[in-house]
């Protein structure tokens, strides 16, 4: 790496500097003076009064001139590219943020439509009741397609070993076979998934509701009232 020579601070101080300015310093006449402190194209630093026009969008430190200390470090103005990912990245943030928030306002209003723990048990489990209900159904489903098309498939395979063409027919089938197969074997996995989903927001629900329980009983007793059952 190129070394450069740099201009010691204090001299840089001592230049750029009038004495009338350490004078107002000192007397407070006036607010103090500022040095910036930016690297060229070179690499090399620089120490002036003034931001030259050509590295206003440059990273650079802000001085102070009476004791040279850092008072600032401004980074370099982002590009068109870079400020639009920024943008879209603190669009996602507060979209996700929003829906966190949304999705609290909703867990406690569903939460407060109870008054019961068990009541909160037995309404997830009549909805978890009816998916499974839906999963036996396509189980039962997939099992039948499974069943078609392994006959199907039998056809075609004894036409082979009998040298004969496969009929355009069971060709057909089997396509539209495998297709709805595979229909089912989505809608299992959505539904298992839903399931899990709400599961989850069961527990979720569950530790509310006892947060909120134990609130309403700390402030029924702070109040000194009996709290509702």
């Amino acid at each position: 790496m190129r070394r450069t020579a740099l201009v010691p601070l204090t001299l840089a101080l001592a230049v750029l500097v009038p004495a009338s300015a350490f004078a107002q310093a000192r007397d407070g006449q006036a607010v103090e003076k500022k040095l910036y402190r930016w690297t060229d194209e070179s690499g090399k630093v620089h120490y002036t009064d003034a931001l030259p026009a050509e590295v206003v969008n440059q990273a650079r430190a802000e001085l102070s001139a009476t004791t040279g200390l850092v008072r600032s470090e401004i980074g370099r103005a982002l590009t068109e590219v870079e400020r639009r990912e920024l943008e879209a990245q603190a669009a996602t943030s507060a979209a996700a943020r929003d829906r966190l928030e949304n999705n609290r306002r909703s867990e406690e209003a569903k939460v407060s439509s109870f008054r019961a723990e068990s009541a909160l048990r037995e309404a997830y489990l009549e909805r978890q009741r009816l998916i499974d209900d839906t999963l036996s159904s396509l189980e039962a489903g997939i099992n039948a397609q499974r069943d078609s098309l392994h006959q199907q498939l039998g056809v075609a395979g004894d036409a082979e070993l009998a040298g004969r063409t496969v009929p355009p027919r069971t060709l057909s089938v089997i396509m539209e076979l495998r297709r709805e197969l595979q229909n089912q074997e989505e809608a299992r996995l959505a539904r298992a998934a839903e399931k899990q989903v709400l599961n989850e927001e069961l527990e979720r629900l569950v530790v509310l509701f006892r947060q909120r329980q134990a609130s309403d009983a700390a402030a029924a007793a702070a109040d000194g009232r009996i709290p509702e059952a």
